[in-house]
């Protein structure tokens, strides 16, 4: 996936871990969180984005699959692509890469762009609405993952 935005590298903190010995559920949210924050601090959609324009950003939804255990010595990027825009929301795309290249988790979201003042939905800026265009036109250059939008269901 060429055009996916991918952060820099994230270390797990001890206290993340679980009883089990692994990355407890809890803090893939974060990891995701954390690249998504990454991502829009680049796009000018970050937290100096909200503090100096009155607007900022909400998640409406959020799942994550959780496809393989991450130990406690684990180094991970995670991904970013968004799948679709419109003038006040998009729909991305995530994954969590361990650092030997297999994928841990995915996450596919919906993101709102929030006027604090009410708090309301709001349509982009001009200049934010363009950016995110073309980097929507050039992810959507790569083919959709199989797995957004698929039901969850027990697989017999």
């Amino acid at each position: 996936m060429a055009h996916t935005f991918t952060s820099g590298p994230m270390t797990l903190k001890p206290e993340w871990i679980d009883y089990n010995g692994h990355l407890n559920m809890a803090y893939y949210g974060r990891l995701f969180d954390d690249g998504v924050e990454e991502y829009f601090t680049q796009m000018g959609i970050g937290e100096a984005y909200a503090r100096s324009s009155g607007h900022t950003t909400y998640s409406a939804e959020f799942r994550i699959r959780y496809l393989r255990e991450l130990p406690p010595d684990a180094v991970v990027r995670v991904t970013f692509r968004i799948l679709d825009l419109g003038p006040k929301s998009l729909h991305y795309a995530q994954e969590i890469l361990h650092e030997d290249g297999w994928v841990s988790a995915t996450g596919e979201g919906i993101s709102l762009h929030i006027d604090q003042s009410g708090p309301r939905v709001a349509a982009y800026p001009a200049e934010i609405a363009a950016r995110l265009a073309a980097e929507a036109k050039a992810h959507a250059a790569e083919p959709v993952p199989e797995w957004v939008g698929a039901p969850m269901k027990i697989r017999k």
